[in-house]
């Protein structure tokens, strides 16, 4: 084998394993955890997905399966985070955050640009995705890239006699 076609080779070789890297830094097994995600219903399955062995949990909350419309206990331990201000978990598809001055604040969880699992930020109030950057305001809305497309934002009314949650 000559000089060149040797370095011809290992040219190809190292462009290979570094296209690999970057095409894998944007697949879904680099999603990043929630900050705070609900346990998963007993025997498994989708984490607060619509699951009727979920405590606390009546309604869809898998686009998957219909319009998102549930409701939740949160006298349950499934979901007690959500007591505390500035806490934020995970249920099926969407993505629930109580702010710092205790409003409800619901979008679907997956960033519009790679599908990543979007975090909430109480202290700036918005959502944000480890993977690229994305950062969306309190109502879904893209205020850095690189995604372009908001969030889709849900109704939450809160029930305070009944310590209920209504996602629609």
């Amino acid at each position: 084998m000559e000089r060149k076609e040797f370095l011809n080779l290992v040219g190809i070789s190292v462009g290979a394993v570094i296209l690999q890297n970057c095409v894998s830094g944007c697949t879904k097994a680099s999603d990043p955890a929630p900050a705070a995600v609900t346990p998963p219903a007993s025997g498994g399955g989708n984490v607060g997905g619509g699951n009727a062995a979920v405590v606390g949990l009546t309604g869809n909350n898998l686009l998957s399966k219909g319009v998102i419309d549930f409701t939740i206990d949160l006298t349950s331990t499934t979901f007690a985070d959500l007591k505390t201000n500035g806490k934020a978990l995970v249920s099926g598809d969407v993505i629930i955050a109580r702010t710092k001055t205790g409003d409800f604040l619901v979008v679907e969880k997956a960033c519009t640009h790679a599908q990543t699992t979007v975090d909430y930020n109480a202290d700036k109030n918005n959502f944000v995705c480890n993977n690229h950057g994305s950062i969306f305001d309190s109502t879904g809305n893209v205020t850095n890239g690189p995604a372009t497309k908001a969030l889709k934002k849900y109704n939450a009314t809160f029930d305070s006699a009944k310590n209920t949650l209504k996602i629609a």
